[in-house]
């Protein structure tokens, strides 16, 4: 008669037992020592071996050639056991035997002496489901019970049993078994059984079975079956209802491209083979994982085909970190909200579209507008500025405003190819006039073309003193400009070659560089570059200003405001000055929350001597909790320091108040470049505007 894979090949030793080497180790250890608890919990999900052990452990108590961690399997008891006919091995479903009166009956016959082994084994499978009843009946027999008795519980749900049990017993928690593992497995059964299969085929099904080596075994069986006695990849895929991973690759592909067709194109091929969205999106999510793992990870063994691999490997290199991050968050929330759609396909669907919309812009496309009636009761201003290098410093821009106003016409001609690429463009526009979709060319291989479009307040306006902003509606423009200065100073020019983001008000559109016309001019509402600073200034009066500009003018000519801000570096030897303190703390490994407290007070004494670090008293409780950490970085980098504290107002100049004064230079000296800068000039003379918010990195 024929016997099921997984009962034919079920393990009959620790030498066979499949994963578990931290529970086999530790029985055999002590089956070999003499040190044998009474009472043995075994744990874990289905088909990871827990009956298994039980009766291996049983075969152990009472092989005839003595106590051994390796039964001889030749003596009747072995075979006994084996074939599940041995007297003094009791198994017992928990399941079907729940009340109080069936664990009473087991109790009575536990002071009796084993009929044929060594030691009377109780087998309690599914233990978990015994009532409280029964569990309080059986403690204390649990907790002292004769010498001869064994019990050995095995659950798939420890957390069910009343601690008193668990207490009273050794547990070992079984885990999930690897792919690696069962793969293997399962191709030396198959080799055995002289069955052909395909790998791919015996990955998937090791897959598929979560860890549980019976259930492999069990779709081994069904596989076997259903390929009319071979192991063939297709046939398992349409078995077990899987799709194929390749699909799954060009949709992550197509959703990265913005490919749109080739999406729609996928979402159809799904409809028509009626797969189980849920799986889909399950598949999805795993791939988005080994992509991001394959980033970090490039040594990760994979086990599929070498084609498949190819194609894994190309798609991690192809898509960035931070995307990926992102597509995994939003498959994930698609995939919780699944069950809230109207049907599963919905939900699907509408998670795939949400991926397209929210990816991130790449470095060859911009944001398109639809074409759209604007109403304006003042002139607008259009940028028009294809960028061929989007890192410009503001000395670049040398485009006279004689130039610049005589563009500005009413309707603007149609640019040829090199003007386009050349001059930054103008116009102005009369009120109630419909405006067109703009594109602004990108520098495919420049990665600073990536801007984020933000529509706080904090960025820099010129705007018109004459627009009257009270009478002004929703679709009232304001002309927003912000321009890096040398990758420090941000605000409000235009320059022909930085990154500019048109931000508009109808839904937008991503095209690729390829796709875009560039005939066409547009009506542009607002003109930004964002970037987020990493320090920002309060904005000082004019009069603080112009004092400020004065001041810095003689002592940082030529100096950038990075220059400015940048610490001198210094000799860490000697004595210990402000600038040495502050030098070493600012570049040293402390938290944030040590620099700051650092800051406010100012060390004297030897480097790598006696030193006192003066500290005004306000700062006590604070600097207690923080002492040990400051202290712990100065001898890690002096061996010899002694470190002493004194709680005093500090007359001299702290790090703190260096810092302030840093940054009113910088920003004076950023105010000075700015508006000595021609093109900002002629826009603050020709619009009577002024500079605001200007920002500092």
């Amino acid at each position: 008669m024929y016997q099921v894979l997984a009962r034919k090949y079920r393990p009959r030793n620790f030498i066979e037992l499949v994963g578990q080497n931290h529970v086999s180790r530790a029985l055999t250890s002590a089956l070999e020592r003499g040190r044998l608890h009474h009472a043995y919990l075994f744990t874990g999900t289905r088909g990871v071996g827990k009956t298994t052990i039980a009766r291996i452990l049983a075969k152990c108590l009472n092989c005839e050639t003595g106590v051994t961690s390796t039964p001889c399997e030749v003596c009747a008891t072995c075979k006994a056991v084996n074939e599940g006919r041995f007297i003094d091995l009791i198994e017992i479903d928990a399941a079907s035997r729940t009340k109080v009166e069936d664990t009473r009956e087991l109790l009575d016959n536990v002071p009796y002496a084993p009929t044929q082994g060594r030691f009377k084994v109780y087998l309690i499978d599914e233990v978990h489901m015994l009532s409280t009843h029964s569990f309080n009946a059986l403690l204390k027999t649990l907790e002292e019970p004769p010498e001869h008795v064994k019990f050995l519980f095995a659950t798939t749900d420890p957390q069910k049993l009343p601690i008193t049990v668990i207490s009273r017993c050794l547990q070992f928690t079984l885990r999930p078994l690897a792919v690696d593992e069962i793969t293997e497995h399962l191709t030396h059964i198959l080799q055995k059984e002289e069955i052909q299969a395909e790998q791919d085929a015996i990955w998937q099904i090791a897959e598929s079975a979560q860890g549980s080596l019976r259930d492999a075994l069990s779709l081994t069986d069904q596989a076997i079956a259903y390929g009319q006695g071979a192991i063939q990849h297709q046939d398992v895929k349409e078995m077990l209802g899987l799709i194929d991973r390749t699909i799954i690759y060009d949709l992550v592909l197509a959703i990265h491209q913005n490919q749109k067709q080739r999406v729609s194109e996928l979402l159809m091929q799904f409809r028509q083979q009626a797969l189980d969205v849920s799986l889909v999106l399950d598949q999805l999510i795993s791939t988005l994982h080994e992509l991001a793992l394959l980033q970090y990870l490039p040594d990760l063994s994979l086990k599929y085909s070498a084609e498949i691999n190819k194609k894994i490997m190309q798609l991690s290199q192809l898509i960035s970190a931070q995307d990926l991050q992102l597509y995994y968050q939003v498959a994930c929330k698609g995939r919780a909200d699944l069950q809230l759609a109207v049907t599963q396909e919905q939900g699907f669907e509408m998670c795939v579209l949400r991926l397209l919309a929210f990816r991130p812009l790449q470095p060859n496309e911009v944001l398109v507008s639809a074409p759209q009636q604007v109403q304006q009761q003042a002139p607008q201003i259009t940028a028009q500025a294809p960028v061929q290098n989007a890192q410009l410093h503001v000395d670049e821009y040398q485009a006279p405003v004689a130039e610049i106003q005589s563009q500005l016409s009413t309707q603007i001609q149609e640019p040829s190819s090199d003007d386009f690429l050349d001059e930054p463009m103008l116009e102005v526009t009369e009120p109630n006039s419909t405006a067109n979709s703009d594109q602004i060319v990108f520098d495919p291989a420049s990665e600073d073309a990536l801007f984020d479009l933000d529509e706080s307040n904090d960025d820099v306006n010129v705007v018109a003193d004459n627009a009257d902003q009270e009478d002004a509606s929703s679709d009232d423009f304001l002309f927003d400009e912000i321009a890096p200065l040398n990758d420090a100073v941000e605000a409000e020019t235009i320059k022909p070659q930085d990154g500019i983001v048109v931000a508009v008000q109808e839904d937008d559109l991503f095209l690729s560089q390829e796709q875009m016309p560039i005939e066409s001019v547009s009506k542009v509402a607002a003109v930004k570059v964002v970037d987020e600073p990493v320090l920002e200034l309060e904005q000082p009066s004019l009069e603080e200003k112009r004092v400020a500009v004065e001041t810095v003018s003689a002592q940082n000519s030529g100096l950038m405001p990075q220059d400015i801000l940048r610490l001198t570096p210094q000799q860490l030897e000697g004595d210990w000055t402000v600038d040495k303190w502050e030098y070493w703390f600012r570049n040293s490994t402390l938290t944030p929350a040590v620099q700051e407290l650092a800051q406010q007070g100012v060390m004297t004494g030897q480097i790598d001597g006696e030193s006192l670090f003066h500290i005004p008293p306000q700062y006590e409780q604070l600097l207690n909790q923080l002492q040990h950490t400051l202290e712990q970085a100065l001898k890690n980098e002096w061996p010899n320091t002694h470190f002493q504290v004194k709680y005093a107002e500090v007359e001299a100049i702290t790090p703190y108040s260096m810092q302030n004064q840093r940054k009113e230079k910088a920003y004076a000296r950023a105010s000075e470049l700015l508006h000595a800068e021609a093109a900002v000039k002629d826009i603050l003379q020709n619009f009577d505007a002024e500079i605001q918010n200007i920002q500092l990195k």
